[in-house]
């Protein structure tokens, strides 16, 4: 049986190299815009279009998501680390206050149009709070290496 040092230096393998990052903001910024264009209606598609489109556009979020929240950053360290994973804890604990609060104050097609949302909600949560936990990390080096 592994030991508890031994599986954490495992876990240290499971990120994709830096490039991915690269490939998933590639893949996730276009994949956003055109799902929240096609949400708001300012591109109408109908049948295969439409079902294409939305697919295209769920499947971008994700795979880029993926991509960008699980690929290294240049610097991995065990400050990032533990960023990546405090950013994590925070998107879920803001995804599950989002999901209780709709679930109770939506119903009908409010929920329905929540719950496609959600699909890709967590990704977009961490990607927002890791950059700008990693932004203020950056910062706060910086400030130090000036004083």
């Amino acid at each position: 049986m592994p030991t508890v040092q031994e599986s954490y230096g495992n876990m240290k393998n499971i990120l994709f190299p830096n490039a991915f990052q690269l490939i998933g903001w590639i893949l996730f910024v276009p994949s956003l815009i055109a799902g929240a264009l096609i949400y708001c209606e300012v591109i109408s598609l109908s049948g295969m279009a439409a079902t294409a489109a939305n697919d295209l556009a769920i499947i971008g979020i994700a795979v880029g998501g993926l991509f960008i929240t699980c690929s290294k950053e240049r610097i991995e360290d065990e400050m990032v680390r533990s960023i990546r994973l405090s950013s994590l804890l925070n998107a879920i604990y803001m995804n599950a206050i989002l999901l209780v609060t709709c679930t109770v104050s939506l119903n009908g097609v409010e929920f329905l149009e929540f719950a496609v949302l959600n699909l890709v909600l967590l990704p977009i949560l961490f990607v927002c709070t890791f950059r700008l936990e990693i932004r203020r990390y950056h910062k706060m080096c910086e400030n130090e290496e000036q004083d």
